[in-house]
């Protein structure tokens, strides 16, 4: 499968959780392997993670001896929580959206060592978040989330959520505080703009490890950073030991991928190429991490960036190319660069490929796909500094069933067009199936479904419509083949 980062993502700056098993005398501070005698802990290098669905992790895990000497984890056993994917050796494939909880466990010499991060696995929304995952301890700080919107809409502010706040609160300002062990998912909302509007940061909050260790957990400051190409930042760490006191020492630098960003050995961050990486730092075996987002020179919209389509159902995308101010972030529309291609990425897996798209944008949604699944259409040119662009595809739930005998044509009350606010709520539509002189069939019913979720979205059952967001769609009132459709715009 190609991987696909549709939107800037991943990971929050984050300690690492330890397991501590029993000391043995001799020391291994240059063996190999899982040999170490003084095996205290499992590290997991990766760290907290939010991926797209198309999307595919490798993980990484070490053991970190009482001297604080690591050597590469062999033979660890990973799982996933909550059923949202599964592992080919030390490769994580997504199966679900939602959050999990990735967790490592390895045996030195007889003991079992075990480490948790947390994963989330979200469809593109039409912003980011920085951090997009957290895993902290309680009494580590606060963490602020940072959103980034690049597009053409009018963010007026962002609402912030906690699923469990006995676990972490999120304050107006979106400052995270954690208030005890367990899992959480912040939601971030952005107000009014249409689309996929939410981002989910999920978050594991941990007890503060007692391993018998140097250093426990590695904090980089800031959590995140969002850069264009050429600019640099300066990012700084500190480390602590199980007392929570902090402890001297140096720190290694490393980028995860040193051609988007690469950082020296005084953690100055130059970034390089569109994308995201790891900036890591590490003392005596344990990482702390952040995320670094390159963001591009120019970046490409795909309208609408939300629509169902029926089985068997089209519908007609286009992209705009926009240059983006590197000042306020705003974006300027420019001529399309040349070399426009249409994407739907696939799966190999028949159940989950369920549309195609044209070289000109049409997607055409196979007849097989089920209900309530979802897929991307991706617009993008060839070059290093131009951001692609990415379009939300869901299945709609129309279900027209067979024409009743004698249905010759659906009529709609007061026309097929309908101009609603989004303030003034759900309209009730009235629409009967009728033959052709008019008049309605005994027994004939109508289903009806929104090709664009972002502007609106039914209920078959009551024929209401219920406006979401602005802008225009398509609402298909049906009976088998029998259609009409009704234009809905939506102003706020």
């Amino acid at each position: 499968m190609k991987s696909r980062k549709v939107t800037v993502a991943l990971i929050s700056a984050c300690i690492l959780l330890l397991a501590a098993c029993k000391k043995k005398n001799d020391d291994t501070k240059n063996s190999g392997g899982n040999g170490s005698a003084e095996a205290s802990a499992l590290v997991i290098k990766t760290g907290a993670q939010s991926i797209s669905p198309d999307d595919k992790l490798t993980y990484e895990a070490v053991v970190v001896d009482s001297k604080g000497n690591t050597t590469p984890a062999t033979g660890v056993t990973w799982t996933a929580s909550n059923s949202v994917g599964s592992f080919s050796g030390n490769i994580f494939t997504p199966s679900a959206s939602g959050n999990g909880i990735i967790s490592g466990s390895v045996t030195v010499n007889g003991k079992t060592l075990t480490a948790s991060v947390p994963v989330g696995i979200y469809l593109p929304a039409v912003f980011s978040v920085v951090p997009s995952a957290i895993i902290w301890s309680t009494n580590a700080g606060t963490i602020p989330l940072t959103p980034v919107y690049l597009g053409t809409g009018s963010i007026s502010g962002y609402t912030y959520a906690s699923s469990n706040s006995s676990v972490a609160t999120v304050d107006a300002s979106g400052t995270v505080s954690f208030a005890g062990t367990g899992e959480c998912v912040i939601t971030v909302t952005a107000n009014g703009i249409s689309g996929n509007n939410k981002v989910y940061i999920p978050v594991l909050v941990v007890g503060m490890p007692t391993a018998p260790l140097p250093v426990v957990r590695v904090v980089v400051n800031p959590a995140g950073k969002e850069l264009f190409r050429n600019e640099n930042a300066t990012f700084t760490a500190k480390a602590y030991n199980s007392a929570n006191t902090e402890v001297s020492g140096t720190f290694e630098w490393a980028s995860l991928d040193p051609n988007i960003a690469s950082v020296d050995a005084n953690g100055v961050v130059t970034a390089k190429a569109l994308g995201h990486t790891v900036i890591t730092a590490t003392q005596s075996g344990i990482s702390g991490q952040a995320e670094v987002n390159v963001l591009p020179d120019t970046t490409i919209i795909v309208t609408p960036i939300l629509a169902s389509i029926s089985p068997g159902g089209t519908k007609q995308f286009s992209a705009q190319a926009f240059a983006v101010n590197k000042s306020t972030k705003s974006l300027s529309a420019i001529a399309m660069p040349p070399g426009l291609t249409w994407e739907v990425p696939t799966t190999g897996i028949s159940i989950f490929d369920i549309a195609t798209v044209s070289s000109t944008g049409l997607v055409s949604m196979k007849s097989s796909a089920t209900t309530g699944l979802s897929t991307v259409v991706i617009a993008h040119v060839s070059s290093p500094t131009i951001e692609e662009g990415a379009g939300l595809v869901m299945v709609s739930d129309c279900n027209c069933g067979t024409t009743t005998p004698g249905v010759d044509h659906i009529e709609v009350a007061g026309g097929t067009t309908k101009n609603i606010s989004l303030m003034g709520g759900p309209i009730t539509i009235s629409a009967q199936a009728v033959d052709a002189g008019g008049n309605p069939v005994v027994g004939a019913t109508v289903s009806m479904c929104s090709d664009n979720i972002s502007v609106c979205s039914v209920d078959a059952t009551s024929m209401t419509i219920i406006p979401s967001g602005p802008g225009t769609a398509i609402v298909t009132v049906c009976n088998g083949t029998k259609t009409v459709e009704i234009t809905i715009n939506v102003s706020l």
